[in-house]
């Protein structure tokens, strides 16, 4: 993702010269992929067909759209979930799929500058891949019948490069270039990118599909600091990222509170779907007298169930069942100021945690919350930066390093500049003196302490939540931070966790 985004697809740059691909080669294909190349299997296979055993799925056989598929599925259920017979097993029809496809195109012609333009429905003129015919729609009451009359194309064979290229030509081609730079995208770019050999949906392609303009910045900042929020948010689809634990970036409040429980969820390098068929809480707050009854009534249900689809081999296809419990409510607005995450460690408090113990690993395989973990001690170094913790922030615990204990060690001296030396090794039990390139007495150098992960504080177990934790469970914790979160084993793939 590009801007204040992350990986899974940012903007590439752009082609320059016009291609022959053995078929006339539109002015606009350089704006859609990263390459003037025939388009991969993976794309001229995928259809919007939904899956037999699971009929609110896709079945994606190959890498490459899982953007695409996810996006239109997540439109097609968050209007779909008001109909009064919808669950989980709802099956769709070719009417909802064709509703789905016009709502997509319809939100991209919105807030364009070119307002009159047509709206434009692609289909196969021929060879699946090749030519396309653009037809013009002038109104937008002939829209649906339109779509609906061709939703063979879009259900069939390449139906997913069909949608990307209704809603790219609806939305303009000069237009979407706009819409890149607007919120830090590269000059050019691309709708797809070229990574792991396959042709990736980027996140200006997925804010195409959900909100009709092709911003990839899904922050709540923009690269300059300013705070940032998606508009046009009417498809009621939001999205939740990896990128926000594993890179600090803070979604905007409209992808993380959605018009309808629906997200695309971003797991580094795929795309998934996520959907509740209840409603939720919308805030934590309570408005007192003024706060309408469902919300408060929302608000204090704390366990929620949700429905997250994988239809991508080799963890799907598959349905799961997630309960949400739900013990600290949802995750508050974005602040409207970038927070400092990085305040220098008092001497005393937790600096790190290094690793966990060997044979905890080993004999307890997967319940890191069992095992022990070697942690390093802060001293007072004036060599670390960082600003200082603000005095209206919890403290941190601060813990003794204790008497000297038997078996190996590891110097904190030398730990601490591990990055310049290289020097990981572990002290023989009997040394008294470092051997490391620190050469301090044991007493003078420090070393590391083993605690177990119950004791450790709310901070450090973050750290290794986000480090052992299934990625699943991170993604849903920065929408419902802390939460309880479980799922129905599924026998098909072993016990492990949804795959996100």
């Amino acid at each position: 993702m590009s801007g204040d985004g992350g990986g899974g697809g940012g903007g590439g740059g752009a082609t320059s010269s016009k291609p022959s691909l053995g078929f006339k080669v539109p002015d606009w294909y350089s704006s859609i992929w990263p390459e003037a190349k025939n388009i991969p299997d993976a794309w001229l296979t995928q259809g919007l067909s939904f899956d037999a055993k699971f009929p609110l799925g896709i079945v994606q056989p190959k890498n490459g759209p899982c953007g695409v598929l996810a996006a239109v599925q997540a439109v097609l259920i968050s209007q779909c979930r008001k109909k009064e017979n919808f669950s989980e097993k709802y099956k769709p029809s070719d009417e909802d799929l064709a509703d789905a496809v016009v709502a997509i195109l319809l939100q991209a012609a919105k807030g364009k500058e070119e307002k009159d333009d047509p709206i434009i429905v692609c289909t196969w003129s021929g060879k699946v891949g090749e030519a396309v015919n653009e037809i013009k729609c002038e109104k937008e009451t002939q829209l649906k019948p339109l779509v609906f009359k061709n939703i063979k194309y879009f259900s069939g064979s390449g139906g997913c490069v069909l949608v990307v290229y209704s809603a790219a030509l609806t939305r303009g081609v000069k237009q979407i270039k706009q819409d890149i730079i607007s919120e830090g995208g590269e000059t050019g770019s691309p709708l797809t990118i070229k990574a792991h050999n396959s042709w990736l949906c980027t996140s200006e392609l997925i804010s195409l599909l959900i909100r009709g303009k092709a911003g990839g910045n899904v922050g709540a900042f923009t690269l300059m600091g300013r705070p940032h929020n998606w508009g046009n948010m009417d498809l009621g689809v939001g999205l939740l990222t990896a990128d926000e634990f594993k890179n600090g970036i803070v979604v905007c409040d409209a992808l993380k509170s959605p018009k309808s429980p629906v997200w695309i969820l971003h797991g580094g390098d795929h795309f998934t779907t996520l959907w509740s068929n209840e409603d939720l809480a919308t805030s934590n707050d309570d408005n007192g007298d003024d706060e309408d009854k469902k919300e408060k009534e929302l608000r204090s249900a704390h366990t929620y169930t949700f429905y997250h689809w994988n239809g991508l081999p080799p963890g799907g296809p598959r349905l799961s069942k997630i309960t949400v419990k739900a013990l600290n409510g949802i995750a508050p607005p974005a602040p409207k100021k970038r927070v400092e995450s990085y305040f220098k460690p008092l001497p005393g408090e937790i600096e790190s945690v290094v690793q966990a113990h060997p044979e905890d690993r080993k004999n307890k395989a997967g319940q890191y919350e069992k095992w022990r973990w070697e942690v390093m001690l802060a001293v007072d170094d004036p060599t670390v930066k960082g600003q200082e913790r603000p005095k209206d922030m919890p403290k941190q615990p601060v813990f003794e390093q204790g008497p000297i204990t038997s078996g190996e060690w590891r110097c904190r001296t030398c730990y601490a500049d591990r990055f310049k030396t290289l020097y990981f090794k572990l002290n023989p039990a009997e040394a008294t003196v470092c051997q490391g390139p620190c050469k301090l007495s044991r007493v003078e150098a420090g070393w590391s302490i083993w605690m177990e992960y119950d004791k450790l504080p709310p901070l450090q177990k973050a750290v290794l939540d986000r480090r052992e934790a299934p990625k699943i469970k991170n993604i849903l914790w920065t929408k419902f931070p802390g939460a309880e979160i479980t799922w129905e084993e599924d026998k098909d793939f072993d016990g492990s966790p949804p795959s996100a």
